[in-house]
This record gives structure tokens, C-alpha cells and sequence, in this order.
């Protein structure tokens, strides 16, 4: 084919732009309803009014602040449980999680031994001890027995000698005993005595061997109690019934005096222990019943508060505060919790909870105008308060709400 003309190019170039020009017509001519069948103006048909609508009014209440504050659940008697000596943990009895019994039963749990080689070489050299003092002084008395009697017989023998000397020396001034023989009597009272006197020396050591011994013997007994209840510190005991929540050490850890080995805590007392700011110190009083949740089990609890530490933290400007819980299973220690605190009042338009509708994430709720049809609103609530509900915006005071 040869090639087209000029003139017939522009030709056809003109023709196309009429009609797009026409076909542009034609679109505006359909979407302003031209060719759509009009309606012809009169009054409109009156819409019949909704009958037996059951309607509320909106209207402002007074609500508590509630301060919300961030806490934890713990037991009220919390123990570190730790060694009174320095030994090496020999065998732990007890595991995290379980349940172990205190001294008020009488049978308390036993959580761990230490090594007590050493403490059973003390007893044992303590017993040794005391045995041989026992022994010392069942001999030392065996001697002041015997020293006893011997003075005894030298004090008769003294008192015969005595007797008889007095007597020579009467005979002898009479002229009626010759002089060695007063001389002879005199020896022997004087033997007499002499022998009184160290038996009586006899007795009074016998008698100090005896009180040495004895107070050999009483530090034997205090060296043995000291080793008895040092022996017993190496059984490691829980202080009273509840929970072992943590172990601290394995066995052949070296515990020494002081040494955390294990927490045990109480579950019949938990507690939320919370950080409450300072300003709300005014709106706390000690016994006050405070509203407590807890996540974990998803439940609401009453508690009452029952301390206040007296001192604030200068970093965060915050007070400890305990509130006592009543006693659950479920509140096992570390579990998160909320406390809520009343401080002050608020006012808020509420309007019953039934009376909204929701649709995906919005509220809408029903309300009568002034001609008394019911239209369609969209509402932001806030806090629900039992059957009520909080209105933020699109509803005034005193209008009407349908409920369903």
C-alpha cells in the first residue's frame, strides 16, 4: 500500500477528536440524570412515628478516682533460711515448689545436711572429757572417804591420848606416876594431835580435788551442750509451714554463717506489696479496704491495708504499702497485681451498657430527636461502672437513648 495522504491524516486526526468530545458529552449528560426518569416535586409522604419505644435519659454521676498502681503478690512471713556455721552442704532433701512443714507441727522439714565429721569428733572428744571427770571424781570421793575416816580414827585416838596425858599429869603432882612415864604420855598426845591435824589436811585436799574436778566436769557438760547444738545447726530445718520457693546452693556448695541456703514463704498470708506515689498518701489510712486484681488467675480480690512503710524512696518518690489478702491457692508469690486507689470524685454522663450497639470498633446507640424518631449516633465511651457506662463525646446531658 502507498502511503496516505497529508490531507488524509489530518482528516482522520479530527474526526477522532470529535468523538471523544461527543463521548465526553455523553458521560456528563448520564451522570447528571438526563436520561434518568425525574421525579415530579409535591410534598413528601409523612414517615409514621416508631410506637413503644422504650427510652432513657443521659445523665451525669459522681464516680471515685481510682488511681491504678502496679504491685506484687507475696507472702506475708518470707525466710531466707540460712546456716549458723561454715560446712559443706553434704545432701539437700527438699525441692523448689514443695510444701515442707515448721517447728509448730513438731515435725518440721528437714531441707539439708551439712558435713558433720568435725562436729562428731567434738562431741565425741567432749563426751571423753566429761566421762573422765565423772571417773575423777568417784576416785576423789573414794579418797575423802577414806581420809575422812582416818581423821575420824585419828581424832579417837587424840582425844584417848588426851584423856590419858590430863590423867598422868594429876598422878604426877600427887607424886603417884613416875616422870618418864608423864614424859611417855605426852609424846603420844602429842603424836595424837599431830596425826588429827594431817589427816584433817587429808580430808580438806580430797575435799578441793573433789570441787576441781567437779568444775572440770561442769565445763565437760558446757563443752558437750556446745557441741550438741552445733552438731544439730548442721541439720538445716524450715523455720515454719509453707512453700520452699527458691534453692540458693547445691550440694558441695560451702555454706557459711549467714548464707542464704534457702526462701521459704507462707501462702496462708499473701500480701500485695505495691509502690505507691507519694501524693497519694492523703487518700491511704491504715486498715482501709482496697480493691486488689490480679492477672494471672484473672480474678478481683478485697484486701485490707495493713502497712505503710514510714520512709519513701528519693529516687522515685514512692511508699511501700502491704495489703493483706485473703488466702489462696491461686496466689502463688511474684504474681503481678493492680491496686486500686480511691482518691477524689469525678462526675461523668453515663447511659445504660444495654443501650449500645457495636459494630466492629465502634459504639453507635439509638436517639430520639426532636421530632421523636430514633437515629443512629456514634459514641466514644469510657469507663463501665456495673449496668452504666461512661460517655465521652456525641451525647448530651437529658437526651434520650433507645434501649433495646
Amino acid at each position: 500500500m502507498g502511503k496516505e495522504s497529508p490531507k488524509i491524516s489530518k482528516r482522520r486526526e479530527v474526526l477522532e477528536g470529535l468523538g471523544v468530545a461527543a463521548l465526553l458529552v455523553l458521560l456528563m449528560l448520564w451522570l447528571s440524570g438526563t436520561f434518568v426518569r425525574k421525579v415530579q416535586p409535591g410534598e413528601a409522604a409523612s414517615r409514621p412515628k416508631p410506637q413503644n419505644l422504650q427510652t432513657v435519659r443521659t445523665e451525669k454521676r459522681i464516680f471515685p478516682v481510682v488511681m491504678e498502681q502496679a504491685g506484687t503478690v507475696r507472702g506475708r512471713y518470707e525466710t531466707r533460711v540460712s546456716s549458723r556455721i561454715m560446712a559443706q552442704v553434704k545432701e539437700i532433701l527438699a525441692r523448689e515448689g514443695s510444701r515442707v512443714q515448721g517447728s509448730e507441727t513438731g515435725r518440721p522439714t528437714l531441707l539439708a545436711r551439712l558435713d558433720d565429721r568435725d562436729l562428731q569428733a567434738r562431741v565425741g572428744q567432749a563426751e571423753s572429757q566429761l566421762a573422765a571427770a565423772e571417773r575423777g571424781i568417784a576416785v576423789a570421793r573414794a579418797k575423802l572417804s577414806s581420809a575422812a575416816a582416818q581423821e575420824d580414827s585419828a581424832r579417837a585416838n587424840a582425844e584417848k591420848a588426851t584423856a590419858d596425858f590430863r590423867r598422868f599429869q594429876v598422878l604426877a603432882r600427887q607424886n603417884a606416876a613416875p616422870r618418864q612415864q608423864l614424859d611417855h604420855m605426852r609424846t603420844q598426845h602429842d603424836s595424837a594431835v599431830a596425826q588429827v591435824r594431817s589427816a584433817s589436811q587429808e580430808v580438806a585436799a580430797a575435799r578441793g580435788e573433789i570441787a576441781r574436778i567437779e568444775a572440770m566436769r561442769d565445763a565437760a557438760r558446757a563443752a558437750l551442750a556446745q557441741a550438741k547444738s552445733v552438731l544439730a545447726d548442721s541439720r538445716i530445718f524450715a523455720p515454719y509451714s509453707g512453700t520452699l520457693i527458691k534453692k540458693l546452693v547445691d550440694e558441695g556448695t560451702m555454706a557459711s554463717p549467714g548464707q542464704p541456703l534457702f526462701i521459704v514463704e507462707t501462702s496462708q498470708e499473701p500480701e500485695l506489696q505495691a509502690n505507691l506515689s507519694e501524693s497519694l498518701l492523703p487518700c491511704l489510712k491504715q486498715g482501709q479496704e482496697l480493691e486488689v486484681e490480679v492477672d494471672a488467675p484473672s480474678r478481683s480480690f478485697t484486701g485490707r491495708l495493713r502497712e505503710i512503710v514510714p520512709q519513701s524512696d528519693p529516687r522515685t518518690r514512692t511508699v511501700l504499702v502491704k495489703v493483706s489478702l485473703p488466702p489462696d491457692q491461686q496466689l502463688v508469690n511474684g504474681l503481678f497485681g493492680r491496686l486500686r486507689v480511691p482518691c477524689g470524685q469525678y462526675s461523668a454522663l453515663t447511659i445504660p451498657a444495654r443501650a449500645v450497639q457495636e459494630t466492629g470498633q465502634l459504639h453507635l446507640v439509638n436517639v430520639v430527636d426532636k421530632e421523636g424518631y430514633p437515629s443512629r449516633r456514634f459514641v466514644i465511651l469510657g469507663q463501665a461502672h456495673d449496668s452504666v457506662v461512661e460517655v465521652l463525646s456525641g451525647l448530651k446531658e437529658n437526651e434520650e437513648v433507645v434501649l433495646p
